[in-house]
């Protein structure tokens, strides 16, 4: 005879049931957006429910198929209800994009989860441990038995996003780009251009600045033009008329920056 459960009697929770703590995905970004991908076909012309979303698109209407499409969620990828889940904004932009326009939008899926935006937020532009992101996992409360594959999916993620590289046990986590100074007219140049002279042009760019705080130089317009390392390209026009304070601060603004 089985005794029935009084009210005030512990529950537990059944193998592989929820631990607690915080939220974050259980499959990485790179296989969230493989099934994205199917998300995006299958819900084209209208949401759909979760009994066709979830063996349709996550290959198991039980526990694992739901997991799936929580992540996707977390990710930014999937939006809805149970009664109606449909492939979000962002998934279609990723499926849609041109090559040059989806590292944006992953950051942007990588982001969205966010237990992973706030450790990223914390350690973009270092490299650290595997075990420091544990600490740091766990510190943001997520569960002790759960923290080692919450690590696991976040570099995977992080990875695929273009926010980080691994090697063996450190993670280098990409420090987020500044915009170059408005005043300074840039445009991308090839890997080939990338490795003109920088010592010679650098001469030049001064040289420029120079005859022009002289008036030594008798055209109306002089123009310094610089390839940088870095893969931009960057032109500094001077004339007959320019102000020298202002060359020189022009010149300081691309040493501060790396330009030059």
């Amino acid at each position: 005879m089985v005794e029935a459960e009084t009210s005030g009697s512990k529950k537990t929770m059944p193998k592989g049931g929820r631990k607690g703590g915080t939220l974050f995905p259980k499959i990485d970004l790179k296989e969230a957006l493989e099934y994205s991908a199917k998300l995006v076909s299958k819900t084209h012309t209208a949401a759909q429910p979760a009994k066709t979303i979830l063996p349709g698109v996550f290959g198991s209407g039980s526990a694992s198929g739901r997991i799936r499409a929580s992540a996707l969620k977390q990710f930014g990828l999937l939006e809805g209800t149970p009664q109606a889940y449909q492939a979000s904004k962002l998934a279609k932009d990723i499926a849609a994009a041109p090559p040059e326009e989806k590292p944006t939008l992953l950051e942007r899926a990588f982001l969205s989860s966010k237990l992973f935006k706030d450790v990223y937020e914390i350690y973009h532009g270092d490299t650290v441990s595997s075990a420091k992101i544990k600490q740091q996992a766990q510190t943001l409360k997520v569960h002790p038995d759960s923290s080692e594959e919450c690590v696991t999916i976040f570099v995977a993620s992080a990875v695929a996003a273009g926010l980080a590289t691994a090697d063996g046990d450190s993670v280098t986590l990409a420090k987020k780009g500044a915009a170059p100074p408005a005043d300074l007219e840039t445009s991308p140049a090839s890997d080939t251009e990338a490795g003109a002279d920088v010592e010679t042009t650098q001469e030049h760019v001064d040289e420029t600045v120079q005859q022009g705080e002289d008036g030594a130089n008798d055209k109306s317009n002089i123009s310094a033009h610089r390839k940088t390392a870095s893969g931009v390209t960057v032109n500094l026009n001077v004339d007959s008329s320019s102000d020298p304070d202002k060359l020189q601060k022009q010149l300081e603004l691309l040493r501060k920056y790396g330009v030059i």
